[in-house]
């Protein structure tokens, strides 16, 4: 008997289905946990459930997800990019009372060139979005912390993270 029942996870994960609000990044999770461990007989069910809902019904993209968890506490998203070929994510965002957070995934399962050019691509697009948004990139080494309080300080931790890929966990 599996005493670490991810039953629970594919009920949510199919609830979230039916409502279109299933992401691509929550699915290759989900999808992820249910390959590490051998399923029950209840949990296999339950996944074809959910294989059926998601082929039914469209879902949102992980950016509409994070833009609208933003939206909902009063933040805002600055910058994002998730990869659907595999397991990463980055993200710039803004809380209600003005301070900034960055986030980042690479997925340790692919190779390093895959992770390499990913850090690249979102550098790339992060760039572009500095220049926007007319915030330089600051040349001295920014310490990682929870929260940042200035938009230049957090996108240039975030660039200085992307420079060195094989370093970033997930």
């Amino acid at each position: 008997m599996n005493d670490m029942t991810i039953l629970p996870n594919i009920e949510e994960a199919m609830e979230d289905a039916r409502n279109g609000k299933l992401s691509p990044y929550w699915q290759n999770d989900l999808y992820r946990e249910c390959h590490r461990q051998k399923l029950s007989d209840e949990e296999q069910q339950a996944l074809s459930e959910l294989e059926r809902i998601l082929s039914e019904t469209p879902q949102w993209s992980s950016e509409e997800e994070l833009h609208h968890d933003m939206a909902n506490i009063g933040g805002r998203v600055w910058y994002c990019h998730y990869w659907e070929e595999h397991y990463s994510m980055v993200q710039l965002t803004e809380d209600c009372s003005g301070k900034f957070t960055v986030a980042y995934v690479l997925d340790s399962d692919v190779t390093p060139e895959v992770r390499k050019a990913a850090a690249q691509h979102a550098q790339q697009q992060l760039a572009e979005c500095m220049q926007e948004w007319d915030v330089p990139l600051m040349k001295s080494a920014i310490p990682e912390k929870d929260k940042y309080e200035y938009l230049d300080e957090a996108a240039s931790h975030l660039m200085q993270v992307l420079n060195d890929p094989e370093h970033i966990t997930g």
